[in-house]
C-alpha cells in the first residue's frame, strides 16, 4: 500500500481494499480485488469529504515538529492533566466511519506505507 492511501475492509469477505484519492477521483468506484464488490464513491460530497479528512491527516503529520513541543491539557475536579501531543501522534488513529449499503464501514487512511 503507497502513502496516502485509503484502506476498507470489504463487507463481503472482509479482504482490504486499497485506493488512492485519485482512483476516487477518476473512476468513482473501488472494486474488492477478491470478491469484486464494488463501493461507489461518485458522491461528489463524499470525495470532498475524503480529501478533506486526508489532508486533515497529513497535515497533522507534518506539523509534528511543532506539536511535538506542545500538549492537551485536561482538566479533572481541581487537577490538570497535561497529556503531550508527542504521546497523541502515537496513539493517532485516521479512520473515518461510512455507511456503505447500510453497512458501518471504517475507512482508514494510511499516511505511511504498509508492507503487502
Amino acid at each position: 500500500m503507497s502513502k496516502g492511501s485509503f484502506e476498507l475492509s470489504c463487507i463481503s469477505c472482509k479482504n482490504n481494499v486499497c485506493f488512492t484519492f485519485k482512483d476516487l477521483s477518476e473512476l468513482g468506484v473501488i472494486s474488492c480485488s477478491e470478491c469484486g464488490k464494488k463501493y461507489g464513491f461518485g458522491e461528489e460530497n463524499l470525495r470532498r469529504q475524503l480529501k478533506k479528512f486526508a489532508t486533515l491527516c497529513l497535515n497533522i503529520q507534518e506539523s509534528e515538529e511543532i506539536l511535538g513541543n506542545s500538549g492537551v491539557a485536561l482538566t479533572v475536579g481541581a487537577d490538570e492533566v497535561v497529556i503531550p501531543f508527542k504521546i497523541l501522534l502515537t496513539r493517532l488513529k485516521s479512520t473515518l466511519d461510512l455507511n456503505l449499503d447500510g453497512q458501518r464501514c471504517h475507512v482508514c487512511f494510511r499516511i505511511e506505507p504498509t508492507a503487502l
